[in-house]
């Protein structure tokens, strides 16, 4: 995939490519290149725990549905979410459904899911059938538990799975194999990662939590405790700014608001050279400070009212506001929205010092500020913290439902296939997990049949970003 205007022939032309395509393919592949399928029980395919046939883990098997062939596969198979290929098994399926259910993986400093064997695979989002002992409970999108109830998936033959890097640095189509009975559904699924290299202007304003917890006081923290001279929100600062600084064709300024019950510009804006990257500007905390987000966000946008170009605001806190006018979360809020509405406003919030399974998560109302999901990071640590920071150095890009099509190109044709759901991960930002509806592959049986699957989306900033896959149907008999 890659961010390019998109070029399409003629719908006529590119049938009869595929028609020509089509005639040329060899029939009666080697099934054992393919996976290596050969090595279980003739017609069965390994099941998503790899314990032989597949056919009672879907509930639409055993004839419940004779568009569901639970003897089906495609090639290469693949459990691996950075792999192309047709979804083997159930890991990377499990992910895909957490991804959907939830819309992310886990925050930062949250154990990923764990599920099958006795959770003891806690690196891998959902888990195995069975077990359920990680965060994703049984019988959930994502977790494990028979019937794979719940799953996407659930009601195609085959999934084939497109991740954003497969078409990175060329154009050239991701060409698999899929074997089934006539009639035989499949989804695909996969991801878009839009990428827009910022020029021109860019000023970027860190607001800083100085409030008492920060360095540990009243019994609170110390959430980001200065030490050998420096921070989490100073070696936050340091790798956003060098990002920006590296960026080819961009002038970038930077400035300073520092907060705690009141809030003072630290340092104008100015070239980002001049930024004061220090222990006495982004370190540090008023001992006996509160937490004032309207006079953070008020502050802020005093400073970028009058600044040409695009403004990215990083906005780092501990703690939620304790102090404000009149309520503190609602003037914080309106105070909030009222500099998002500056012109080229991006507001991130990065909050430091959440301790997973607290009740008070803050991440709602941080969304509720930057207005958008995936300008925000909840981290337990300044470690996190700055891990965090790295991930958000780039605008925001956004991509909606209406803007995203799909279609299949057959010798007799086009046709559209719809888009079931879209999806933009809150851990990551500008990715983006589409998933299209069952759709049936045209074929003949003894004859290998070439479709070619198009998807394509605008993005916010009016770019294209695609996907592309040319599958040949291998049609077996009833």
């Amino acid at each position: 995939m890659r961010t390019q205007g998109t070029l399409r022939l003629p719908r006529f032309a590119v049938a009869a490519g595929l028609a020509a395509l089509t005639i040329s393919l060899v029939f009666g592949c080697n099934q054992a290149s393919f996976g290596g399928k050969e090595t279980g029980a003739k017609g069965s395919r390994p099941s998503a725990n790899g314990t032989g046939n597949d056919s009672t883990k879907n509930p639409g098997i055993n004839g419940a549905d004779p568009a569901i062939d639970p003897q089906a596969y495609g090639t290469p198979p693949t459990n691996d979410i950075k792999v192309p290929g047709w979804v083997q098994g159930q890991p990377l399926k499990d992910l895909v459904d957490a991804l959907f259910a939830q819309g992310n993986n886990p925050t930062i400093g949250d154990a990923p899911g764990g599920g099958g064997d006795n959770g003891a695979n806690q690196t891998a989002p959902g888990g195995g059938q069975g077990g359920g002992n990680g965060n994703v409970p049984v019988g959930a999108p994502g977790g494990g538990g028979p019937g794979d109830k719940g799953s996407l998936f659930s009601d195609a033959s085959g999934v084939l799975w497109l991740p954003c890097n497969d078409q990175a640095k060329n154009d050239v189509p991701f060409k698999s194999e899929f074997f089934g009975k006539a009639g035989a559904q499949v989804r695909a699924a996969g991801e878009l990662c839009p990428q827009v290299a910022l020029t021109g202007d860019v000023t970027l304003l860190f607001v800083i939590d100085h409030s008492g917890s920060m360095e540990g006081a009243l019994l609170e923290g110390p959430n980001d405790k200065t030490s050998g001279g420096s921070c989490g929100r100073l070696r936050a600062a340091q790798v956003l700014a060098e990002k920006y600084r590296a960026m080819p064709n961009v002038t970038a300024r930077a400035g300073v608001v520092n907060f705690s019950t009141a809030a003072r510009t630290a340092a104008g804006i100015a070239p980002i050279d001049q930024l004061p990257l220090s222990a006495n500007v982004f370190c540090g905390a008023d001992l006996a400070g509160f937490t004032n987000y309207y006079a953070a966000f008020s502050e802020a946008a005093s400073v970028l009212a009058n600044i040409p170009g695009k403004k990215l605001v990083y906005f780092v806190s501990d703690g939620s506001p304790t102090v404000g006018l009149g309520d503190a979360r609602s003037s914080g809020l309106q105070a909030a929205q009222a500099l998002r509405q500056i012109p080229d406003v991006t507001l991130f919030a990065l909050f430091v010092g959440y301790t997973s399974g607290s009740a008070n998560n803050p991440q709602g109302y941080l969304e509720q500020l930057t207005g958008d999901p995936k300008a925000v990071r909840v981290t337990a640590n300044a470690q996190e913290l700055v891990q965090a920071a790295a991930s958000l150095g780039q605008p925001l890009i956004g991509i909606k439902k209406e803007d995203i099509t799909a279609e299949v190109l057959s010798a007799s044709g086009a046709r559209e296939v719809k888009i079931d759901r879209l999806e933009a991960r809150k851990d990551m930002p500008n990715r983006y997990y589409w998933v299209t509806e069952p759709f049936e592959l045209e074929g003949q049986v003894g004859k290998p049949t070439l479709s070619q699957l198009d998807v394509s989306a605008t993005t916010s900033f009016g770019t294209t970003v695609s996907a592309r896959a040319e599958i040949t149907y291998q049609m077996t008999a009833p």
